[in-house]
């Protein structure tokens, strides 16, 4: 089964921490409301990026480390520059849901975001 973030989530859009090779996470706001809920970059870079789900039907969400928490907790502060071409603000302390997913990145979905 390929992974929905639409259908995890209940919305179209969060944060991806994308663990990078050295084991850090860089913040991707991204949204996953069409592409069948596969994460997708906000203008002005439109194409899909699944070319880093490589085999998206292997992810699977951590179901035991769902949890729940505030958004400037969940980030990543690994000294990355985030992919955030719309300036949302990172740093509140929004409650959010955090999805672990199996291939090392974790969703976080802010409530108030759509």
């Amino acid at each position: 089964m390929t992974i929905n973030l639409n259908d995890i989530t209940g919305q179209e859009s969060g944060i991806i921490l994308v663990e990078t090779d050295d084991g850090r996470h860089m913040n991707m706001v991204a949204n996953w409301g069409a592409n069948d809920g596969l994460p997708y970059l906000f203008e002005p870079m439109l194409e899909p990026f699944s070319f880093l789900f490589l085999q998206p039907e292997d992810v699977h969400v951590e179901i035991e480390r769902i949890h729940s928490g505030t958004l400037n907790d969940e980030i990543a502060h690994d000294g990355l520059e985030d992919w955030n071409p719309l300036d949302d603000d990172l740093e509140s302390d929004e409650p959010c849901e955090v999805y672990p997913l199996s291939n090392g990145w974790i969703v976080v979905a802010p409530k108030e975001w759509n």
